[in-house]
């Protein structure tokens, strides 16, 4: 707290008009889109969260392809780092998204090859990671990078987990992240699972406060038993107001609802 307070008192007051908005990456659907001012913030560490099987991982292929259409139809001409704890990369299923991009905004571009993966099991492989990754990215155009799931680093086997220990890691993490955003200038996406709440009997973000403290934009997706229409709500984030939006998930990608 004492750097940070260090930083703004060397800041000179400045205007309204003077303060450099917020970059966003699109994610393709134009109510979505609307509700974030254009997309997915750049500043900070985004969070989306939802139960098993909601389309969280289907949302992240699509940030994926959009990012590397050319600004023109949309996109920003960079490549994602996309970080796996948990399954197996879904190769088949870009695949498929990558076929239908390319028929449907009549490009020639190799999407498959512009996300680098890597699959890593544990906070410590992490560090590791995110400590080669500015070498890493040196000659390439990576606009984002995906961690999906946070959770699944920091699920413990042991009934007593060291909860002191592993909210320090959270802010090693949430510090590490922020810091390479400031000298890489990527977006951050991290997606999360949901736990229930014996005590108010409602589902929450899994992690706790710990991790809450770390995230600058909150967003949930949700949906009500079979149905295929998706909520995407925005919980919380410095310039956007909570609300929501519907969505769909076809073979082709991501569509509004």
């Amino acid at each position: 707290m004492y750097i940070a307070s260090e930083k703004l008192l060397q800041n000179k007051f400045c205007t309204a008009k003077q303060i450099e908005p917020c970059h966003r990456i699109s994610i393709g659907c134009t109510n979505l889109d609307g509700l974030l001012n254009g997309g997915i913030p750049v500043n900070g560490i985004n969070e989306l969260y939802g139960c098993s099987g909601v389309g969280k991982t289907q949302l992240c292929l699509q940030l994926a392809l959009q990012i590397q259409l050319p600004v023109h139809l949309g996109g920003k001409g960079q490549e994602v780092v996309y970080i796996c704890t948990e399954d197996v990369f879904p190769s088949k299923r870009l695949i498929q998204l990558a076929c239908a991009f390319r028929s449907k905004y009549n490009v020639d571009i190799c999407f498959e090859d512009r996300i680098y993966i890597e699959h890593i099991p544990n906070f410590v492989r992490l560090q590791k990671c995110l400590n080669l990754l500015p070498q890493f990215l040196l000659g390439k155009k990576v606009g984002l990078i995906i961690i999906d799931s946070i959770a699944g680093l920091f699920r413990s086997d042991t009934e007593n987990p060291n909860y002191v220990a592993r909210s320090q890691e959270f802010t090693v993490l949430g510090k590490v992240l922020i810091e390479l955003q400031e000298k890489c200038k990527f977006g951050i996406l991290t997606i999360n699972q949901v736990v229930d709440n014996l005590s108010s009997g409602l589902t929450e973000p899994s992690l706790g406060l710990s991790w809450a403290n770390n995230v600058t934009s909150r967003f949930g997706l949700s949906r009500n038993n079979t149905d295929p229409i998706r909520r995407f709500d925005v919980i919380f984030s410095p310039d956007l107001a909570p609300s929501f939006s519907n969505l769909l998930i076809t073979p082709e990608g991501i569509l509004d609802a």
